[in-house]
C-alpha cells in the first residue's frame, strides 16, 4: 500500500508541475477546483480554499477571485511523516516544483501575491512589506481570538497583535481580508486616546462605509465557529469587548 501511495503522489507532482508551467487554467483543472463554496470577502473579492490529495500527500490551495477572475493563489503542501528514505524521495520530487529546505519543510508557491496584499480602493499602497501578510486573505479570514478545542490563539490574530499601532490602523481598514478589517476596527475603538481628531474622522468615515457593505464574516469564539453579519459585528465592536 505504501508503494502505491508513493507512486500516485509522485505521479501527481509530475502532472501538477506540467500544468503549473502551462497555464493557470490547466493548473486549476489538475487541482479539480470546483466553481462553488467561495467565501465572500466584499468589494467584489472571493476566496476559495480546498485541496487535492491522492496518496499520503495533499496539495492545498487558496485562490483569490475578483469578479470571477483568478487574480492570486497560494499552493501549500507538506512531506508525509515517513521514513527518512521516503522523505528524501518526496523532497527530490517536490523540489521540481516547490522549494524544500533541509528540514523537509515545503515553501508555498504564490501567483499574483501583490494582488492579495495591495489595499482596496480608497487609500494609497504603502511600501511596507511588514504589513503584507496580514493584508492578505491567505493568512486566514476568520475573526476571533482563541479558537478550537485547544483554545490556541488564531494565527491571523497573533500576527495582527504583533504589528498593529495607531499609525497603520486606518491602512488595515482597506485590507481585502475581512478579519483584518474587523481587527483594525476593534483596535481603534479600544485605543481611542491614541488617535488624533483628524485620524478619528477619517477612520470613522471608513468604518461607516464598511457597515454599508452587507456580507457574512466567519467568526470563532472558543469551540464555536459560525458566521455573523459584518455590520452587526462592527456595531458590537464599538463597545470594545
Amino acid at each position: 500500500m505504501e508503494k502505491y501511495y508513493v507512486r500516485v503522489d509522485t505521479a501527481f507532482v509530475t502532472e501538477l508541475k506540467k500544468a503549473y508551467e502551462t497555464s493557470t487554467e490547466e493548473l486549476m483543472k489538475t487541482l479539480e477546483v470546483k466553481n462553488e463554496r467561495r467565501e465572500n470577502l466584499g468589494f467584489g473579492y472571493q476566496l476559495k480554499q480546498s485541496g487535492k490529495g491522492l496518496g499520503s500527500m495533499t496539495v492545498n490551495y487558496q485562490i483569490l477571485y475578483y469578479k470571477n477572475e483568478i487574480v492570486s493563489y497560494q499552493l501549500t503542501t507538506r512531506i508525509p511523516n515517513k521514513s527518512k528514505r521516503l522523505k528524501k524521495l518526496y523532497k527530490e520530487k517536490l523540489s521540481t516544483l516547490f522549494k524544500v529546505n533541509d528540514d523537509y519543510k515545503v515553501e508555498p508557491i504564490y501567483f499574483g501575491i501583490d494582488n492579495s496584499t495591495e489595499p482596496l480602493t480608497g487609500i494609497e499602497k504603502w511600501n511596507n512589506n511588514n504589513l503584507n501578510e496580514i493584508m492578505s486573505p491567505f493568512i486566514g479570514i476568520t475573526f476571533g481570538n482563541y479558537c478550537g478545542y485547544g483554545m490556541s490563539l488564531m494565527n491571523n490574530r497573533k500576527v495582527f497583535d504583533g504589528l498593529i499601532k495607531s499609525e497603520n490602523c486606518e491602512y488595515l481598514l482597506y485590507s481585502k481580508n475581512p478579519a483584518t478589517r474587523l481587527m483594525a476596527i476593534e483596535f481603534y475603538h479600544c485605543n481611542l486616546t491614541e488617535f488624533g481628531d483628524a485620524q478619528k474622522k477619517s477612520i470613522e468615515t471608513r468604518i461607516e462605509e464598511l457597515k454599508t457593505k452587507p456580507m457574512l464574516t466567519e467568526t470563532c469564539s472558543g469551540c464555536i465557529v459560525g458566521g455573523n453579519r459584518t455590520e452587526k459585528i462592527i456595531t458590537e465592536l464599538k463597545n470594545c469587548r
